[in-house]
């Protein structure tokens, strides 16, 4: 052990017999613990969140959409751009996509939803919207939501007696007092001529599940039907509004890349239509961060102090060591060996506390969540990630470090002479 190391570690300990660390000691090394704990269960708690909400979004939502900038994809202009995409590095499927405004009606109650007319045996490639299907809209607080047989859900849009059937977001079907079996009118706002004038395409629908994904504006506005159901209520015998894509890589989607290599299209992502949310779910990471490491910083001023008071007290035994011949730069590495073995056992020690609290967080589900608040799940997600650790392990030790410039420069500069004059 260096020299100094030893003289730092002797100098923390209180002048009692015992040779127990002082209690300022203590409670900086402990405000540091805390405040790494802290910091890691709050960040691993909002990547958990954004996680869950991530698959949520790319579960329910193609990674892109290819859109015609004039009418409708038909014939074969839209088998040509099939194959172009399907050939397109990254892709992995290629989906049809059809989206209207509608009413849904059920008794004297509407509401406006956005119908999205899909291709079942297709959707399935492209998004996993079937993990977020149930067979019942209603549950009771506390309980898990219902699963169901997410296979058999989206083939019955096809059904076999020719009955139109429908998938509604949850909180949609709960507007209209339905639940899964139910009957629904969908209104489309195309006109037909019959005898008593103009009026709307109505066609009734069976509701063969609901979904919900937690996703604000999602789940309260969007239904599903068979892609043919969809055109008939606009008079349409073929055609769609745009492909979807999924991509390897949801992350790595290129939507100028995308629109540079098909002229005549446009292109958005996933993360053009939920970039808002993302950028407030990282900005309330970064707040967070922030304000939890104030809690750091309160010990740091512990650290502060306790060295300060250190000096005050090893005043002699600082001028003591000049006389034998320490040098002003071998004092401040005594006090920064303090700072370093104090921002050491606070922030190994919070590292400890703070993985042990994420793994029973996640292990013994001790925090529930209302059912139907945030993306299929009622359990707090948790998501540790090693940069996040690095960098709160990181910023721990060089404030502890820092912070003891100030007390290290002042031990160096007592005056032995000053001090030991009168012994």
């Amino acid at each position: 052990m260096r020299i100094e190391s030893f003289i730092g570690l002797h100098f923390l300990r209180s002048a009692r017999q015992d040779r127990s660390l002082s209690f300022i000691t203590w409670v900086s090394m402990v405000g540091v613990m805390l405040g790494v704990t802290a910091l890691i269960v709050t960040i691993s708690v909002m990547n958990g969140f954004r996680e869950n909400l991530f698959k949520a979004v790319t579960g329910t939502q193609a990674h892109a959409r290819v859109t015609p900038d004039d009418g409708l994809l038909v014939g074969t202009a839209r088998e040509e751009l099939e194959a172009r995409l399907e050939a397109y590095p990254g892709v992995v499927a290629v989906a049809p996509y059809f989206s209207r405004q509608v009413f849904l009606r059920a008794g004297e109650d509407f509401r406006a939803a956005i119908l999205r007319g899909i291709d079942p045996a297709r959707e399935r490639e492209v998004t996993a919207i079937e993990q977020f299907l149930r067979t019942s809209s209603t549950y009771f607080v506390g309980e898990e939501p219902p699963a169901s047989d997410p296979p058999a859900v989206l083939t019955g849009l096809i059904s076999a007696e020719g009955r139109a059937t429908i998938v509604l977001g949850a909180p949609l079907a709960r507007a209209l007092v339905l639940d899964v079996g139910d009957l629904v009118d969908i209104v489309s706002p195309v006109q037909r001529i019959t005898p008593i004038g103009k009026v709307p395409l109505i066609k009734r629908a069976r509701i063969a599940a609901v979904f919900e994904t937690g996703i604000g504006g999602t789940d309260d506005v969007l239904a599903y039907v068979h892609v043919d159901l969809a055109r008939k209520l606009y008079r349409l015998t073929e055609g769609v509004d745009s492909l979807v894509l999924r991509m390897a890589d949801p992350e790595a989607v290129d939507a100028a890349e995308l629109e540079r290599a098909l002229p005549g299209y446009t292109v958005r992502t996933w993360m053009d239509e939920n970039r808002n949310v993302f950028q407030v779910m990282k900005l309330e990471k970064l707040g967070l961060f922030l304000i939890l490491t104030l809690i750091i910083v309160v010990a740091f001023f512990n650290i502060v102090s306790s060295l300060v008071m250190l000096v005050m007290e090893k005043t002699k035994g600082i001028a003591i060591l000049k006389t034998l011949g320490a040098t002003d730069g071998m004092i401040r590495r005594v006090f920064f060996m303090q700072g370093f073995w104090i921002g050491t056992v606070g922030t190994v020690a919070g590292l400890s506390l703070g993985l042990g609290a994420c793994w029973a967080l996640a292990t013994f589900d001790l925090i529930r969540l209302p059912p139907g608040v945030y993306p299929a799940s009622t359990h707090l997600p948790i998501r540790v990630e090693i940069s996040d650790l690095l960098l709160i392990a990181a910023s721990s030790f060089i404030i502890c470090i820092l912070v003891t410039l100030y007390p290290a420069t002042r031990a160096a500069k007592i005056d032995p002479v000053h001090n030991l004059r009168n012994e």
